[in-house]
């Protein structure tokens, strides 16, 4: 055998090593060691390989898990949250239907939703996030798939998923939920009666904001074989190395969690106490629009809080926010660093009235030590009750 060919029969050696961590699996071509396997390579789709975009040994390991928390029997693994939402609609909508989305959706869903499953003819419909057992006067044979997000990302409305998905399946309609806030550690939709528990796994289960990617979990093996084909034909996959940080993320993700939520806790009283806030959106607090359910369905919170403001802190909010030292600015949340995001007015609502006319600050808590949080976010409050006492002068 020449050198150049040598170059490239590299095997690893064998023998009985065993590492603690899954291992890195990355590869598109899977090798089959016959014709007739690789011809029928497509019957592995679902348990086995046959190509690297649709899994490899490590996001196999990773589905697996994400299943086993879930309380699934089928979990898969995509490009995004978002890519889990998209991927789950299309999948189980067809044209003539309408589906329907909670009014606190995420919001890059509605774009979606009024432009694309609107071409394909499928209409979407808007509801009130507390409606509960009352969205059975919304439903019909026309509807195709109804979605609910708990607590709602921005808003952090808690829904009634029991009575929602008993609704709809007394009419055979599916339900599919947005648990991303939650995640398997603090609420199982599937155990609350839903058909379909999507996650945005860039958040808290990946825990480090430095990987995009979405799970989709299930129990019923001919929905989960449909989503796998949808996923084939739309391009869906991801690489070993994102799903290999994923699975170091998941292993510290109980612990982070419990701190996010102790220090987002110890938070809360401080927050609700400054005239500038209206009103603090937060599960856990007695006022929390669907307090009662969550109290019912999850077994704890997480670190989202959402501060509605007075309207008159718009000129110097950004100025407050940039002083928060200890927040950084961005859209996204869930990782180990504290992160602030600002609306100058509530999400747009077409079902339902906005709470408040005021701008939006939503917090996402990290790892960082309570009073230091504290220590940032006063020193915000501090520029807000200047500008405060400067209108009261003015007036």
């Amino acid at each position: 055998m020449h050198d150049d060919t040598k170059c490239l029969k590299i095997k690893a050696p064998q023998g009985s090593f065993a590492s603690l961590s899954v291992p890195v699996y990355r590869a598109s071509t899977v090798v089959f060691g016959s014709v007739a396997a690789y011809q029928n390579r497509r019957a592995a789709m679902y348990d086995g390989y046959s190509y690297g975009l649709y899994g490899t040994p490590t996001s196999r390991a990773l589905e697996h898990a994400i299943a086993g928390l879930e309380g699934a029997s089928r979990a898969l693994v995509v490009s995004s949250g978002f890519a889990a939402i998209t991927l789950v609609t299309l999948a189980l909508s067809k044209s003539g239907s309408r589906v329907l989305f909670p009014d606190n959706v995420y919001d890059t869903v509605r774009p979606f939703a009024e432009n694309l499953l609107a071409r394909y003819g499928v209409t979407p419909v808007y509801y009130d996030p507390l409606i509960g057992s009352g969205i059975a006067g919304l439903l019909g044979p026309d509807v195709s798939l109804v979605w609910l997000e708990s607590p709602g990302s921005m808003t952090l409305e808690v829904q009634d998923m029991p009575a929602i998905a008993a609704a709809c399946c007394a009419q055979g309609i599916r339900t599919a939920a947005d648990n991303t806030y939650a995640t398997a550690l603090r609420c199982k939709p599937l155990d609350l009666g839903v058909d379909v528990s999507v996650c945005a796994v860039s958040k808290y289960v990946s825990g480090h904001s430095d990987v995009v990617m979405g799970s989709i979990a299930l129990r019923d093996e001919a929905l989960f074989r449909q989503l796998k084909d949808n996923a084939r034909m739309l391009g869906q996959g991801v690489s070993a190395d994102e799903a290999s940080l994923v699975l170091r993320g998941l292993e510290t993700m109980a612990v982070r969690l419990e701190r996010i939520e102790r220090t987002a806790l110890s938070l809360l009283a401080m927050l609700n106490a400054h005239p500038a806030v209206r009103e603090v959106r937060h599960p856990a607090l007695p006022g929390n629009p669907g307090h009662a359910e969550w109290t019912r369905d999850f077994s704890g919170s997480t670190g989202l809080i959402t501060l509605f403001l007075e309207p008159w802190t718009r000129p110097v909010l950004a100025q407050a926010v940039e002083a928060m030292d200890q927040f950084a600015i961005g859209a996204s949340w869930g990782g180990t660093k504290s992160v602030v995001a600002v609306l100058d007015a509530p999400p747009l609502r077409t079902a339902t009235p906005s709470p408040h006319d005021g701008p939006v600050v939503r917090l996402s808590i990290g790892l960082e030590h309570p009073d230091d949080l504290a220590h940032s976010i006063a020193r915000g409050f501090d520029i807000l009750t200047s500008a405060q006492a400067s209108l009261a002068v003015a007036t």
